[in-house]
């Protein structure tokens, strides 16, 4: 029996990022491949997975997270610049945050990103919502539940490839 490959481990081609961002949004986002292109070109979220396919290096795990949160993140009204200054930040801290992702937020003043564990730095996301270096607005997202959202999607589009096989 072939051992599963921990989603975190994967590497996706554009096609399949493209189907799992649809799947995240509803169908709701127009998720083209040259959009996506678009945003590796522009080094917003390039293809960091090892392997390649057609000469076009894949997306990892961690890439297709981060462009799952872009888009979230897009519909709710961040302009897609300030999203630019939290990708290596979040890059940089995905896989710890994919081994325990339940209690971690992500906020942001508009300005700083930050990382919190609601429970352990609840002093701090209070900092962060309402202290002096607040700004105009703020927002907080459960990464956990992307996490789990991105894994659920995944298992999805595998099962209907393997149904369609």
């Amino acid at each position: 029996m072939e051992d599963k490959i921990r989603p975190i481990e994967r590497e996706f081609t554009a096609k399949a990022v493209q189907g799992i961002l649809r799947a995240l949004t509803d169908g709701e986002e127009k998720i083209g491949l040259a959009l996506l292109n678009y945003y590796s070109r522009t080094e917003l979220v390039p293809p960091t997975g090892r392997a390649q396919q057609r000469g076009r290096q894949k997306y990892s795990y961690p890439d297709v997270v981060l462009l799952c949160w872009l888009f979230r993140m897009k519909k709710e009204g961040l302009p897609v610049n300030r999203f630019r200054r939290g990708i290596s930040y979040l890059r940089n801290r995905l896989p710890a945050l994919y081994e325990n992702p339940k209690d971690m937020i992500l906020l942001t003043d508009g300005n700083n990103l930050f990382l919190k564990n609601r429970i352990n730095d609840r002093d701090d996301i209070t900092e962060v919502l309402t202290g002096p270096q607040a700004g105009q607005y703020s927002w907080a997202y459960s990464i956990g539940n992307l996490i789990e959202e991105v894994d659920r999607a995944i298992e999805e589009q595998e099962h209907q490839e393997r149904n369609a096989a």
